[in-house]
């Protein structure tokens, strides 16, 4: 098979700002132009060989071949809410508010022909851990799908005939089908419930007797769970989550790790450091993984298919761990709430390159090369700098764009083996470039109010202060560094101040004096009597 990209050439990156949609490639910046299309907000999805995308645009869903634009399939569906495709991109799974009369809201599309293969009621979409709510094995040679206390097994290619299998677990809330082929696993989890654990058992298909589970765990402090199969398929790390600590140490709740495998084993990861489990993600081999744990900072550790500790990192404020495709590296970062440090690291030599600013991420992801790491602000989580970067393993900024209203940024997918591996050149740590902090002076946001008029000083002496200079401030010497007027409990100058500053003020003696009178004639009068 001919790949779809080779070595040497960066993967192109799926783009959707206020003026359109493009697929461009970052080296360059040039759009491909046979790709026209503008999806509604976020809706669209790239099949995971990066083969095809489907958007949903005003007036139509439609899919597209990537490469040639060529357009595969046009339906006048524009309620669609929500898309997913199938491993191999042969099904479209798309889900739209029920109407009355519909047969069914949730459809299977085939791509090749835009005919309709199966349709199911589901009155609500659900959270985003449930879907999609139909899920192929990474051969397309079954299907799952969950409904009231079962999870239906479906011939992969067929899903308009009866299940071939119904694996029955009462009060079922989320299952996860493992990532292998040559045998199908599937991880089911049952919440607790007036004082009955929670629990998760794992099973082979198609044997799902009564009592027929390879592996059971149950546990406390579990009203939800993430379940989260190793890219082998052999084992699954199970991230609890309560939303009330009972303790009283932490006001997001408590959460755990477990660890079970497909030959019966299951236990607790042990952490060394008490506090949340923030992140867990297994490396590429799936012969290890990598969790950050703890009350800030939080601490760091690479775990092997065991579970014991191989390595322990320096602890920060992080909250993110994601690997390369390739896994000669990964990074730890902190996002949302926290300062935006984003760390780059070599896991040979297990030595941190780079660590770069990278504040306002909202979303990051490597390329399918492992030699490109995707930071972008989108729109409308932020409404302002909005656009991405783009930064080698070693931490160097190879490029950057500003984009009005960026709401997506995405790498087209694409398999690692149609890459070469990084060679070592890609992971020589750069000098002076670990503390570096990109000038954010460019990007500075002024109030509709302000725009044309005043000078470019007073601008920037105080109002029109953008967010990323905000951040800078408080991380350097705090907030009080964007105050451009006298510290608090200074003295004003009178001349200085405004109108509506002096009449307050002399509202204030006036007040201050009638009080004073009011109380003399009350001395007074008591002095009398």
């Amino acid at each position: 098979d001919s790949k779809l990209l080779v070595a040497g050439m960066s993967p192109a990156m799926l783009l959707r700002g206020k003026d359109g949609c493009k697929v461009i490639n970052p080296t360059t910046g040039q759009p491909n132009p046979d790709i026209s299309c503008l999806p509604v907000d976020t809706r669209a999805e790239m099949s995971a060989d990066g083969r095809l995308i489907a958007v949903v645009e005003s007036n139509a869903l439609r899919v597209l071949e990537m490469e040639s634009g060529e357009q595969l399939m046009s339906e006048a569906r524009p309620g669609v809410q929500a898309l997913s495709f199938s491993p191999r991109g042969t099904f479209l799974l798309t889900w739209e508010k029920l109407q009355e009369g519909d047969e069914g809201n949730l459809r299977v599309w085939r791509t090749a022909t835009s005919e309709t293969v199966a349709r199911f009621k589901q009155k609500v979409l659900g959270e985003k851990n449930v879907w999609p709510p139909i899920r192929w094995s990474a051969d397309e040679a079954i299907a799952c799908r969950l409904v009231t206390n079962e999870v239906q097994i479906y011939d992969g290619a067929n899903l308009s005939e009866k299940p071939l299998e119904r694996l029955r677990v009462d009060r079922i809330a989320q299952y996860e089908l493992a990532p292998c082929v040559d045998c199908y696993y599937v991880a089911t989890f049952v919440p607790e419930q007036k004082g009955a654990p929670a629990m998760v058992r794992l099973w082979k298909y198609p044997d799902f007797g009564e009592g027929r589970h390879v592996a059971s765990r149950t546990f406390y402090k579990a009203s939800e769970v993430q379940l989260r199969w190793s890219p082998t398929g052999r084992g699954v790390l199970i991230l609890t989550h309560t939303e009330v600590d009972r303790t009283g140490n932490s006001y997001y709740g408590e959460s755990g790790l477990h660890f079970m495998n497909t030959t019966g084993d299951a236990m607790q990861v042990k952490l060394s450091k008490a506090g949340p489990v923030h992140d867990v993600q297994w490396a590429p081999s799936g012969d290890e993984f990598c969790a950050i744990f703890g009350t800030s900072p939080a601490a760091a550790a690479l775990f092997n298919h065991r579970c014991a500790v191989t390595h322990q990192f320096p602890e920060a404020a992080q909250n993110t761990v994601r690997w390369a495709p390739h896994g000669r590296s990964f990074i730890l970062g902190g996002f949302g709430n926290l300062g935006g440090a984003l760390s780059f690291w070599d896991r040979a030599t297990l030595k941190c390159l780079a660590t770069v600013d990278a504040h306002m991420t909202v979303v990051h992801e490597w390329a399918p090369d492992s030699r490109s790491f995707l930071t972008a602000i989108l729109w409308p989580r932020l409404r302002v700098d909005n656009g991405f970067r783009v930064w080698s393993p070693s931490g160097q900024l190879l490029y950057q764009e500003k984009i009005e209203e960026l709401s997506i940024a995405a790498w087209r997918p694409s398999p690692p083996s149609n890459f070469e591996a990084p060679g070592d050149e890609c992971f020589k740590a750069l000098p002076g470039a670990p503390a570096s902090r990109p000038s954010s002076a460019a990007s500075k946001y002024i109030p509709p109010g302000a725009r044309g008029a005043g000078s470019t000083a007073a601008r920037t002496a105080g109002s029109g202060t953008s967010l990323s200079a905000l951040a800078a401030a408080v991380e350097s010497g705090g907030s009080a560094a964007m105050r451009t007027g006298p510290p608090p409990g200074a003295e004003v100058d009178e001349s200085s101040t405004s109108r509506s500053a002096a009449k307050n003020k002399a509202k204030r003696e006036a007040a201050k004096k009638k009080k004073a009178e009011a109380d003399g004639a009350s001395a007074a009068a008591a002095a009398a009597a």
